[in-house]
């Protein structure tokens, strides 16, 4: 059985809201013993660090990257050249995530999400991940190249549409949804210098290559419902102003953490989301009609 653990990582000395809530939702709902934030500066000074801090089964833990990698036995010399070559927060957390995930284990969360209700029965796996609906998969064949551009193409288009996402759903299906900590990092070490930088190299395309050739039987790949109801680019509509939004409309019967994709246009949101910006747009925006039971009642608030 996996930990009951939750593993947050974040870079930068300033802690908005909106992802302080990620942390303090797995808390609530997860079902986890511990959830832990690993902040690579001090948060002293973060708005919402205090509170964070204060919320009961919360960690703040200061973290030391090298010794964090090197740690991960015979393969930390790696690990750590791969960690020196990379200066973005995300890919910077592909290689620690796994890192932390080899030696303490629990479950790793981004800090874009929003956690619904308990994962204690995923826990119950050796391990597992959850499918996204993607336009390029890690692995395409010449000839598929054609339908990854029109899939990219009409996502694209339904990202502008008002209430796109809700067509998205009827052509949803023609996105791919796509010891294993052992042969992850395994791989990662022997990724090129040349790719280490490439964007989604060491995250999702990684895992990708790995799930496709892992052999062992102990792993479960959970439908994108359950943590990605709404995929990437897609997901822009969590922020777009829309009447009459209905949370439970987007989110369904098996989704136990929202991911919203802090990567899909939203800094403007991440900058000004706060309490107050929640209940002035819970009326016209899908991620503040989510959220708002939580502001309410954040000891019940659950599910939509």
């Amino acid at each position: 059985m996996i930990p009951a653990t939750a593993h947050f990582l974040w870079f930068g000395s300033e802690l908005p809201w909106i992802h302080s809530l990620s942390v303090r939702t797995a808390a609530k709902n997860g079902g986890f013993e511990r959830v832990v934030l690993h902040h690579a500066n001090p948060l002293g000074r973060a708005r919402w660090a205090g509170e964070l801090s204060a919320t009961p089964g919360v960690e703040l833990r200061p973290l030391e990257p090298h010794d964090l990698l090197e740690s991960v036995e015979q393969f930390g010399p790696g690990l750590v050249d791969i960690y020196r070559r990379l200066s973005a927060p995300a890919a910077r957390a592909n290689v620690l995530r796994a890192a932390l995930l080899w030696r303490e284990g629990g479950v790793y969360l981004d800090t874009d999400t929003v956690t619904l209700t308990t994962l204690t029965p995923l826990r119950q796996a050796a391990a597992f991940c959850g499918n996204e609906r993607i336009a390029f998969p890690g692995a395409l064949r010449w000839y598929e190249y054609g339908g990854a551009l029109l899939r990219t193409s009409v996502r694209d288009l339904l990202r502008r549409r008002r209430d796109g996402w809700r067509l998205f759903r009827r052509l949803e299906t023609w996105y791919p949804a796509h010891p294993l900590l052992e042969e992850l990092v395994r791989r990662m070490v022997k990724v090129p210098p040349s790719r280490q930088l490439v964007r989604y190299e060491l995250g999702t395309t990684l895992l990708q290559a790995t799930l496709a050739e892992y052999r062992g039987g102990d792993v479960v790949v959970h439908d994108p419902e359950v943590f990605y109801p709404l995929g990437p680019e897609i997901s822009e509509h969590w922020f777009r102003l829309t009447e009459d939004p209905r949370p439970s409309e987007v989110v369904g019967p098996t989704t136990r953490v929202v991911h919203w994709y802090a990567s899909v246009r939203t800094r403007r949101v991440v900058r000004d989301a706060d309490p107050d910006y929640v209940r002035r747009h819970a009326a016209r925006q899908l991620f503040s009609a989510l959220v708002l039971p939580w502001l309410d009642d954040p000891e019940s608030a659950a599910r939509p």
